[in-house]
């Protein structure tokens, strides 16, 4: 069982999703498709999130540096929308591994270590996680 569903707070999270997708695309000029999960996060037996990814996020072809600066810009952008019974992050996903890290190095395709991979990593994610929360 999924435990206790708001359908008004859950029906409103949808609303506010397209509004704060929306809100990045015009703000910041970006291409991304997206996806979200039909089912909401149960936190102590309560239904009250609903997560999903930005993916294929197109900044216009910035170096690392400029693609890690524009997507903070983003984050704080969204974590700082004040909308009323809602709070919303972003973050990157974490999307590295030391079975990745260890096949690049054996094949000679990487030559920095575990911390400069991260970097690496971090800098050329492509999908970023937005979570709207809400209390029952």
């Amino acid at each position: 069982m999924f435990g206790k569903i708001n359908v008004e707070k859950t029906k409103r999270s949808l609303i506010v999703r397209d509004e704060v997708i929306e809100m990045i695309r015009k703000e910041f000029d970006m291409s991304f498709g997206y996806s979200f999960n039909d089912l909401y996060g149960v936190k102590g037996g309560v239904v009250r999130r609903l997560k999903g990814g930005l993916w294929g996020v197109n900044f216009r072809n910035l170096s690392s540096e400029e693609y890690n600066n524009k997507f903070n810009e983003v984050k704080e952008f969204v974590e700082n929308l004040d909308i009323e019974g809602f709070e919303i992050k972003l973050n990157k996903r974490l999307d590295y591994s030391w079975g990745d890290y260890y096949r690049l190095k054996e094949k000679n395709k990487f030559d920095g270590n575990w911390e400069d991979y991260k970097k690496m990593s971090l800098f050329e994610e492509g999908t970023l996680i937005l979570k709207i929360k809400w209390d029952v």
